[in-house]
């Protein structure tokens, strides 16, 4: 995309010399050239390109990477027609072929290494093909060795081992691997014109519409698989990429350097990590095979030492401060090797507890600070109540041992505070530098999201990684802004989240299109994203999101967790344990009921039926079985009435005392289920009301209760009216979530159950 900074650019500018070989306003190929300490080579490849060129007019754009063997001066002297752009140090390859790209002015940009030779014809006959084929985005010509030997310079897209391979291939066995010779297309002849993956950066003729729609080269790649990125961009845009033998180029292909231990080997491993993180796969480009994780994985495993190393730091200065002031410490190694163990274990389950495992991004430092206090002090707490003496601490004022929890205290929020923020501001710079980052879609081809496109751009660390846009009609073709291209329409975007592996949804609509907003969040809502909206398109969701502002970038998030971290955490231990009770509890009763059940008449003691569960999984609900047979209405459901005449006479009393729900607890230990939340519903009643109820299936975000805000609110009712009346009680419970709220509606079931009364 093109650099917004140019002016900044251009200090390291010393010369820009202008030529236009001929009466037209501008030429039809510009022929593009960086060097760095390769002046005979330029100078052999300049001649070749003036004495070899004579059907098509061009302009020759020479881009000097501060060059100290005479370059300049060689250019000054003998190619007086060359355009020249000198830089005063090595800018890199993306960054100074930049510089020419924007320079250029021709219908056709060529980018050529200096370190070739132009075969007579070869620049016209290129020419004249991609004139002949308007798909061709980006051609690459026939290479050759001095001594006249083919170079695979036309590949398949790299694999994550291909980098490997390529260093090793000073072994026979990697040289002559399978993968390797694939990627090269080395069993091919290289005789024919063929549509590729893309061709090596030292020849290739780029179209200007290429370069409008794509943008320039990623700067963030000093040195590296700058030109595999390009085609692969430029095919997402829909360009084809060709290469083409019936035009030659000698290529003496210098290496830079085989010195692993040079600065630019590891600039260029950074780029090729960088590379795949990018484009977001291992193994198949075009698939987006494997969405790459390992910064998530590496965040865990940093963050879990950075909190070993505080905790246990904390510790053992604690430990030595009590026995610097005279107090009780553990001095044994084996001892305080235990404690510091017990310790670090508490901890952790503390940090995972309140949150503080989460996959962390964009988010505030200092938020993240306030959280680390506020937990610490919980478990500082929770250890003086474990450790209270009740007959000595009641009766005597706290001693200068027990006052010392306050130091540890303050020991523990310092050293994992600290810790933490150094890992989270290398964090942030690695999204800066575009590591990490969140693959995002933006909703709405207008000024307004084109605009946030922009924002994205000026803060990286906010770790969107733009992968197009969405509109809300089918694309026409080519249409991008920038490097994000429009990838498709409204209707088929649960098929691109998918096949891009988009992790987060900006909606950028306008607001007359209020009837697709609703349509969007009703399709992300089954999907694994997250689903963000501009403010002024917050009315049409109201009541369902909730604002996320970093760097004063404003976005609401939709559908956000409601009920935090912790009170979830306690949500499932209070369902498990209420299960296990109930089962334990009342195992005699449900003995008897099952024997009541057979003998009052005959077919199995549970039935089962199929409901949707959270984010739409399918799970079989067991209870007690109160029919003799589960008869079907007209609408082929089985029939619900209170008093109908298949209910048995165990039945009836199931019923009457809400019994008939106890094997559900099985469900709940499974983890389908949950104490309180909505009831789980058909998989035909879910699919008939995600058409007629706007955000139905944000129900589905959270587990399905045995009892919920509805049941214990109104009486029950069979008819679909009935039901959609009961979603406005789920809806309320789902936006207002909390383990308060989950111990009211408990309390209130109760008493319906013994009062009689509800469902």
């Amino acid at each position: 995309m093109e650099d917004k900074k140019t002016n900044s650019a251009s200090k390291s500018i010393h010369a820009v010399r202008h030529h236009v070989p001929s009466a037209r306003r501008h030429p039809e190929l510009s022929i593009t050239i960086i060097t760095w300490n390769s002046r005979q080579l330029l100078q052999d490849c300049l001649e070749s390109i003036y004495a070899g060129t004579r059907k098509v007019d061009f302009e020759i754009i020479v881009v000097d990477n501060g060059s100290r063997d005479g370059t300049v001066e060689m250019l000054h002297q003998s190619f007086p027609k060359v355009r020249l752009i000198e830089n005063v140090t090595n800018r890199g390859v993306a960054p100074a072929r930049n510089q020419a790209l924007r320079a250029a002015r021709g219908d056709f940009v060529l980018i050529l290494d200096a370190d070739t030779r132009v075969m007579p014809g070869a620049i016209d006959d290129l020419a004249a093909f991609v004139r002949s084929a308007p798909d061709a985005g980006i051609v690459g010509a026939k290479m050759i060795d001095p001594d006249g030997a083919l170079q695979l310079t036309c590949r398949r897209f790299p694999t994550i081992f291909t980098p490997l391979l390529r260093r090793l291939q000073f072994i026979p066995l990697f040289r002559n691997s399978r993968t390797l010779r694939d990627q090269v297309m080395a069993d091919w002849d290289h005789n024919s014109i063929r549509e590729v993956d893309y061709v090596i950066g030292a020849c290739q003729l780029i179209r200007r519409e290429v370069i409008a729609e794509v943008g320039f080269l990623d700067e963030n790649i000093f040195y590296g698989p700058e030109d595999v990125d390009y085609c692969l961009r430029a095919q997402s845009h829909g360009w084809k990429v060709y290469y083409y033998p019936n035009a030659t180029i000698m290529h003496y292909e210098r290496r830079i350097t085989r010195n692993f231990f040079r600065a630019v080997s590891w600039k260029h491993l950074w780029a090729v990590f960088y590379f795949f993180q990018k484009h977001g796969y291992l193994f198949n480009a075009k698939n987006r095979d494997y969405a790459i994780i390992m910064p998530r994985i590496i965040e865990g495993v940093l963050l879990g030492i950075s909190d070993l190393t505080a905790i246990t730091g904390a510790f053992l200065l604690w430990a030595w401060f009590r026995g610097k002031m005279g107090l009780y410490t553990i001095t044994d190694p084996t001892q305080l090797f235990t404690s510091a163990v017990l310790i670090a274990a508490f901890w952790f389950v503390l940090f995972l507890f309140f949150g503080l495992y989460r996959a962390w991004y964009a988010h505030s430092r200092f938020d993240e600070l306030v959280k680390i206090v506020k937990t610490v002090f919980f478990g500082v707490v929770l250890i003086f109540m474990l450790t209270f003496d009740f007959e000595r601490d009641f009766t005597t004022p706290p001693t200068r041992g027990r006052l010392l929890i306050v130091t540890y205290w303050l020991l523990m929020s310092f050293m994992v505070a600290n810790g933490r923020l150094v890992l989270r501001t290398v964090q942030r710079r690695l999204l800066e530098a575009g590591i990490g980052v969140r693959r995002t879609l933006i909703v709405g081809w207008n000024k307004k999201a084109r605009a946030l496109l922009d924002k994205i751009k000026r803060f990286p660390a906010l770790g969107y990684r733009v992968v197009g846009f969405v509109d809300v009609q089918t694309p026409k073709a080519h249409q991008a802004y920038g490097e994000a291209p429009v990838i498709g329409s409204i209707r088929e975007l649960s098929r691109i989240i998918s096949e891009q592996r988009v992790e987060n949804v900006l909606i950028a609509l306008d607001m007359f299109h209020r009837r697709e907003v609703t349509e969007v969040v009703n399709q992300c809502t089954e999907l694994p994203v997250t689903l963000k909206i501009i403010p002024d398109l917050y009315s049409i969701v109201m009541g369902q999101a909730r604002t996320n502002q970093i760097y004063g970038f404003p976005l609401i998030e939709i559908f956000p967790q409601i009920m935090p971290l912790w009170q979830r955490r306690c949500k499932r231990l209070l369902d498990v344990t209420v299960s296990l009770a109930v089962f334990a509890l009342g195992l005699p009763l449900w003995l008897l009921l099952a024997a009541a059940i057979r003998l009052d008449s005959p077919g199995p003691i549970f039935s089962r039926q199929k409901r949707v569960g959270k984010d739409g999984r399918i799970f079989k609900l067991i209870r007690f079985r109160v029919k003799r047979k589960e008869p079907l209405n007209s609408n082929g459901r089985p029939a619900t009435e209170k008093n109908n005449f298949q209910i048995t006479r165990a039945g009836r009393f199931l019923r009457e005392w809400h019994l008939e729900k106890i094997p559900q607890f099985l469900n709940v230990l499974r983890g389908e289920m949950s104490l309180v939340g909505p009831r789980p519903a058909r998989p035909r009643v879910v699919e008939k009301l995600k058409k007629e109820v706007p955000f139905y299936m944000r129900r589905l975000k959270v587990q399905p209760g045995l009892t919920g805000w509805a049941q214990v609110q109104d009486a029950y009712h069979g008819a679909m009216e009935g039901v959609k009346q009961k979603l406005q009680y789920d809806f309320f419970y789902v936006e207002n979530m909390s383990l308060a709220m989950d111990l009211k509606i408990l309390l209130h079931t109760v008493y319906v159950m013994l009062a009689g009364k509800g469902q």
